[in-house]
């Protein structure tokens, strides 16, 4: 894992953000590339009777916003032991990191929680990076404001092919893990067999246990969460939307709730 992508942004999550970059960056010895998309998209029909000057100064001062947020964050890279760079673009904010992430190792964004108010709130971009970024993302809860690697590590495996990519893409974390959990969730006699996992994780140098969860009268993602916490995880890993995304808006699912709720840092994979 040599190219972490950062999502730039001016929401009251990017100092925690940038702090979970860089502890990435220091433990795999990467490069950090910082990417603000400024989203004029949002602004085009924002007074149809102002014409090009009306939207040429709406750009004007979001490309302002752009370079206070800068300089600040520059202000405090200099300072730190990691080789950075910046990228602006304009346009989708999930549209343009999805395309930077084509080169990148790992995608960093913040949680979005519908329930937070404010305008200072992460975008609501995670589940379009999600589903189509080109590489693993890591999703970072509010209020985490750093990530020790080290530590346990566990995999919700559901044998989609969702969660096999998501292993691929967390080989790094998994391998610095001092321990590795393979946890299934399953209800009414479901279960998902765990041996091709552990095999796999195995010819890689990697011990992992085995653990078959029941779901009982809690969630899937409930469950699972709770678990990681009781391993006292640093990161939970899983593949994301193994059914379609409108399944899951629709009747619930693990990924929409644990997007939303998860107070440990998640690694996806779509």
């Amino acid at each position: 894992m040599k190219s972490i992508l950062f999502h730039a942004s001016n929401d009251d999550a990017v100092d925690t953000r940038l702090q979970v970059a860089l502890d990435l960056c220091r433990a795999f010895g990467a490069h950090l590339t910082c990417l603000y998309v400024t989203p004029y998209n949002a602004y085009i029909a924002f007074d149809p009777f102002g014409g090009m000057g009306a939207q040429g100064a709406i750009l004007e001062g979001l490309h302002e916003i752009e370079t206070e947020l800068r300089s600040r964050i520059e202000a405090r890279l200099v300072h730190e032991d990691v080789k950075w760079d910046w990228l602006s673009a304009d346009g989708d904010v999930a549209s343009g990191i999805v395309a930077a992430s084509a080169l990148s190792d790992l995608v960093v964004v913040s949680q979005h929680c519908d329930a937070d108010k404010g305008l200072g709130k992460p975008l609501p971009i995670v589940n379009d990076v999600t589903v189509h970024s080109a590489c693993a993302v890591l999703v970072v809860p509010k209020g985490v404001g750093q990530l020790q690697m080290g530590g346990d590590a566990v995999i919700g495996w559901n044998a989609s092919p969702e969660a096999a990519h998501a292993i691929r893409g967390a080989m790094p974390f998994l391998k610095m893990a001092s321990s590795v959990h393979l946890a299934s969730v399953g209800s009414d006699g479901e279960v998902f067999p765990q041996t091709a996992a552990n095999a796999y994780l195995s010819r890689h140098g990697i011990s992992s246990d085995l653990h078959e969860l029941v779901g009982s009268n809690s969630t899937a993602a409930q469950v699972l969460h709770d678990f990681a916490v009781s391993k006292q995880a640093n990161c939970l890993i899983m593949g994301a939307y193994g059914h379609s995304r409108l399944r899951e808006t629709l009747l619930g699912g693990v990924t929409r709730d644990l997007l939303a709720t998860s107070t440990i840092p998640l690694l996806v994979a779509h």
